[in-house]
C-alpha cells in the first residue's frame, strides 16, 4: 500500500507538473503570439506610416508641381493677353489709317468723276460747237452757191439783192411764217438768219 500510495503521489506530482508545464506553456504560447501581434502590428503601423509619409510627400510634390504649372500657364497668359493687346491696338491703328485713306480715296474719286464730268460737258460743249460750226460751214456753203446765183449790188458785200433782203426785212417785221419766207423767197434758213443778222449788225434795209 505504501508502494501504491507512492506511485499514486508520484503519478499525481507528474501529471500536477505536467499540467502546470502545459498551463505555463500555453500562456507563453499566448504571450509571444501576443508579442509577435504586437510586433507585426507596429511594423504595419510603422510601414502604415512610412507610406502615409510617402503619399503625403508626393501630394505635396504634386500639388506644388501643379501649381508651378499653373503660375507658369497664368504667366504665359498674361503674356499672350499683351501681345493681343498690342495687336489690336495695331490694328486699330492700322484701321484708323485705313478709314483715312478711304475716306480720302472718296474725296479723290468724287473730285475725279467731276472733272470726268466737267471733262465730258467739255467734250460735248465742244461736239456741239464743231456740230454747230460744220452746219454753219454747210450754211455759208449753200450761201456762197446763192452768191454765184444772185448778181451782188453796189454797196452790197453779202450777194443778196435789194429786193430779197427788203422782202426778208418786211416778212420779218410781219410775223411772217418761216416757211412762207422760204418759199416766196427762195432763200435757206441759212440765208436768212444771215440776212437777219446783218440786220442786227446794224446794217440799214437797202433803198
Amino acid at each position: 500500500m505504501d508502494v501504491f500510495l507512492i506511485l499514486q503521489i508520484l503519478f499525481d506530482s507528474v501529471l500536477l507538473f505536467g499540467v502546470l508545464f502545459l498551463f505555463h506553456f500555453s500562456v507563453n504560447q499566448q504571450q509571444k503570439k501576443k508579442e509577435e501581434f504586437d510586433i507585426v502590428k507596429n511594423i504595419q503601423v510603422q510601414e502604415m506610416k512610412e507610406n502615409l509619409e510617402k503619399l503625403l510627400l508626393t501630394m505635396k510634390q504634386l500639388g506644388k508641381d501643379v501649381s508651378d504649372d499653373i503660375q507658369k500657364k497664368i504667366s504665359e497668359s498674361e503674356e499672350k493677353a499683351e501681345v493681343f493687346k498690342k495687336n489690336l491696338k495695331k490694328l486699330e491703328g492700322q484701321l484708323s489709317m485705313t478709314m483715312e485713306l478711304a475716306d480720302e480715296v472718296g474725296a479723290e474719286r468724287a473730285r475725279l468723276e467731276n472733272k470726268t464730268r466737267l471733262i465730258n460737258s467739255a467734250a460735248s460743249k465742244k461736239e456741239k460747237i464743231a456740230l454747230n460750226e460744220k452746219n454753219a460751214d454747210k450754211s455759208l456753203s449753200r450761201v456762197e452757191k446763192r452768191k454765184k446765183v444772185l448778181k451782188p449790188q453796189t454797196g452790197y458785200s453779202v450777194g443778196f439783192s435789194s429786193e430779197i433782203i427788203k422782202q426778208v426785212y418786211k416778212m420779218v417785221d410781219n410775223d411772217t411764217d418761216i416757211n412762207e419766207i422760204l418759199k416766196a423767197t427762195k432763200l435757206s434758213k441759212a440765208e436768212i438768219q444771215l440776212i437777219l443778222n446783218l440786220r442786227e449788225n446794224r446794217f440799214t434795209a437797202p433803198n
